[in-house]
Order: structure tokens, then sequence, then C-alpha cells
């Protein structure tokens, strides 16, 4: 397989091109995120350093940047687009910190942490879950005196003005970036992606959703999503290797899937955005684990743009979302 060079290509300044690609030749060829590690000497250091602080390098031409990589990697695949949120956590350097703009508070465990958060888009190809690259990664700081929801009324906000628009606009970038390079794309997200709004706007025809339901709605049929199923004959089962977790203490086992889907409706409530759809057609898969009583008994009810219409598709979707842990790994290594 060809391996594809990662570079930048749109830096008005050919020196800045010159160091921005030696980072990243640097960065790709080291197993560490360091830069003193991955620096062979203290000039090469400093020289990365103000490579990011340089005002002719902005965020958006890095992102911008990460891009046109991954257009060109996966030009022609049909893939999977990851999205999750974390957040990058400087309290430990906050000495050292201009607590400026670009810099805030963080959801670090037990005080208010300081830092900015990221949600990026991973696109793998659907066939291997080989990663291709970003096609967006939306980066944020929420305000050093940052309010509550109560405070800020947040219910009552557009959800333009909400942090969960995050989802539809890294999806809506998503779009715009791979619309005229890809086959096809599946958007991929765990429960705080399940806004009505976005599987209201978001799906077209190179464009899917995987979505894991989070809000117990109430469908067209007057029945509740969680409990739709009930008295529904079983489409499928399978059996797969629930891996052991030392930090959970939880050991091996085999668990058997039950698998069931069907088309469901699902409707806009008074708090939706105006001007979207009524309601929308989604299908719903339910992959769940019987004959176990753990508290880990493995659930999951995931919402589709995708039509099920045979086992072999829902096992599909339910394999794609357990694809989503790749977008945990890369954030492992932040």
């Amino acid at each position: 397989m060809q391996l594809l060079k990662r570079e930048f290509t749109d830096l008005e300044d050919l020196r800045l091109l010159y160091r921005g690609n030696k980072i990243l030749e640097d960065l790709f060829s080291n197993s560490t995120r360091s830069i003193r590690q991955i620096s062979k000497d203290e000039s090469s250091a400093k020289g990365a350093y103000r490579f990011l602080s340089n005002n002719r390098v902005s965020e958006e031409d890095i992102v911008t940047n990460l891009a046109t990589n991954c257009v060109a990697a996966c030009r022609g695949k049909y893939v999977l687009c990851i999205q999750d949120s974390s957040e990058i956590n400087l309290s430990s350097h906050s000495n050292r910190i201009n607590k400026d703009g670009d810099i805030g508070t963080t959801n670090a465990k037990g005080k208010q942490g300081l830092g900015f958060m990221i949600h990026p888009s991973l696109v793998v190809d659907a066939a291997d879950c080989i990663p291709y690259g970003y096609a967006d990664v939306k980066i944020w700081n929420r305000p050093i005196e940052f309010k509550s929801k109560f405070e800020r009324e947040y219910n009552k906000l557009p959800i333009e003005e909400k942090e969960s628009y995050k989802w539809l606009e890294v999806s809506k970038n998503t779009k715009a970036v791979l619309k005229d390079s890809v086959e096809g794309m599946v958007i991929v997200q765990d429960r705080e992606g399940d806004i009505y709004e976005q599987f209201a706007t978001i799906p077209d025809e190179k464009t899917d959703l995987l979505i894991r339901a989070r809000t117990n709605r109430r469908l067209k049929d007057h029945t509740k999503l969680f409990s739709c199923f009930s008295g529904q004959d079983l489409q499928g089962s399978y059996e797969i290797i629930v891996d052991a977790c030392q930090k959970k203490k939880r050991p091996k086992r085999k668990a058997t899937i039950e698998v069931r889907y069907k088309l469901i409706t699902i409707k806009k409530t008074d708090a939706t955005s105006k001007g979207v759809a009524k309601e929308v057609n989604l299908y719903l898969i339910e992959a769940k684990e019987i004959n176990y009583t753990g508290t880990d008994k493995i659930c999951w009810r995931l919402l589709t743009t995708i039509a099920i219409t045979n086992i072999e598709l829902a096992k599909m979707c339910i394999n794609w979302y357990s694809w989503r842990w790749t977008i945990e790994e890369v954030f492992y290594a932040k």
C-alpha cells in the first residue's frame, strides 16, 4: 500500500512551511507527542515552539491542512467519520500559562480545570478501520468565569448557541470537506449526538448517521423508544468475546448478543428548533446481551439512517459502532 505524505502545503512563508513539515515528519517517525522528545536538540525544540506560537500559523491553518491530507488519503473510499469530544487539561502548567481568551475552564475532576476542548471528526475506512485522518477539528474554550446551565437558561437557548451544537457543526464541516472525494460516509457518534436537529438536517444521498440513542423518545406510534421491541421476535443472534479489563475487574467472557431492528418515526418536540421537519424516519437497532447479569451487560440501541433490511446489515452497523473506540484511543495519546 502506498503511504501518503502528511505535509503542510498552504502556509504563506516558505520557512514556516519547512518548519511545519519538519514537525510533522518528526511526529510521525516517533512514538511520542512531546516536542522535547521529538526534537534532536535545543534549536529544533525552540523552532517548533516558535512555529506553534507564530501569529501567521493559526488553528484554522492547521485544521485545514489536516482536512486536505485526509481528503487526499480517502479519495474514492466509503468511510466512517467518528466524532467525540475531549479536553486538553493544562492545570499542571497554570503558573506558566497566560489566562487569555484562548484558555478557559475544563471538566477536571475535583477542581476547576484549565485548558480547552476539542471535538475531532476522525475518518476511517469502512471496510477495515484504517485511519485516513481528520476531516474537521473543532477547538473552543469555556470562559474562566463559566456560568452554570441554570444561570445561562441553557434550555431556552437556540441550538446554535449551545455547546452541543458541536455535533451538528462538525458533521456539516465533515460533509463539506468530503462530499466531492468519497463514495459515501457514515457519521458515527455516541449518545451525546442523539439530537433531533441532526437527524433532520445532516443526512443526504452521500451521508448517513449512526448514533447511539440517549433519549427514550415517544415515537409516532405512541410507543417509547426503549421498549418498542417488546413482544417482537428475535431477528438474529451471535457470540462475541468481551476482553478482560483489569481496571474494572472484569474477567474475559463470551457474550451472546440478540439483535432486533425496525423502522421507526421520531417526532420533533416543543424544544426543537423551528424550520426542521416535523418527523424523521430512522431505523432502530438493538444489540442486547442475554444470560448475563453484570453491571457491564451490553445493551446498545443505535439510531441510523441506513435502511436495515436484514440481519447482516444490522450486525455491520453494530460492528461499525464498536469502532467508535478508535477515537478514544486517539484521546489517550493526547
